[in-house]
């Protein structure tokens, strides 16, 4: 009798404990109109203006900002994570009128969170948080004009990110989606696992 019992505990254990200690979260996900989106836009903006028209950029490929998340629960509501983003940008640069190159920018992002679940149903969690870290800029300039070289920079800026209103289905897996504005974009859409 007593080893039925003991099979009984153990496999009761695992089946019911996974599901109640679900204390972490792995999360990938993509991010529409970042903090890196607009920085890009606005220092163009700030040296077509010096340049007095001389400068300009176009054909502007744009990828998102693909994150990688970690979280841990900290009890019910709150989680501790963080986040690991890469986007990319690249542009052809002109000057008075005439291809002088391409540029490549490629933003590199780590990101300490905190998250707050205030609705945590057991197939849907609606939370609220917020970040702050730094983004890597590496700047690749690739000159097509034999009197100007090309070049390589590397800049760290501050970075964070508000996510205003979250909301997670599922259990184990699921999906999610995210207003807010920072790093991770105006608009994040994610896939995460919770074990």
């Amino acid at each position: 009798m007593k080893k039925k019992q003991l099979f009984i505990f153990i496999v009761s254990l695992l089946f019911i404990a996974p599901l109640s200690a679900q204390k972490q979260e792995v999360r990938t996900s993509a991010g529409f109109i970042t903090t890196s989106d607009f920085g890009d836009f606005f220092s163009d903006l700030i040296v077509e203006a010096i340049a007095i028209g001389s400068y300009s950029t176009d054909n502007e490929s744009n990828s998102s900002a693909i994150g990688f998340e970690y979280w841990h629960s900290q009890g019910k509501v709150i989680k501790l994570g963080g986040l690991f983003s890469y986007q990319s940008i690249t542009k052809d640069v002109f000057s008075l009128g005439e291809k002088a190159g391409n540029i490549k920018n490629r933003y590199f992002t780590l990101l300490p969170e905190i998250s707050f679940e205030y609705v945590t149903a057991e197939w849907v969690q609606i939370y609220s948080g917020v970040g702050v870290g730094v983004t890597i800029l590496n700047q690749d300039f690739d000159s097509s004009q034999t009197d100007v070289a090309s070049s390589t920079e590397s800049e760290a800026m501050f970075n964070f990110h508000v996510n205003a209103i979250g909301m997670r289905v599922g259990k184990a897996f699921g999906g999610s989606v995210e207003l807010g504005v920072g790093a991770k974009g105006i608009l994040n859409l994610g896939l995460s696992y919770r074990f």
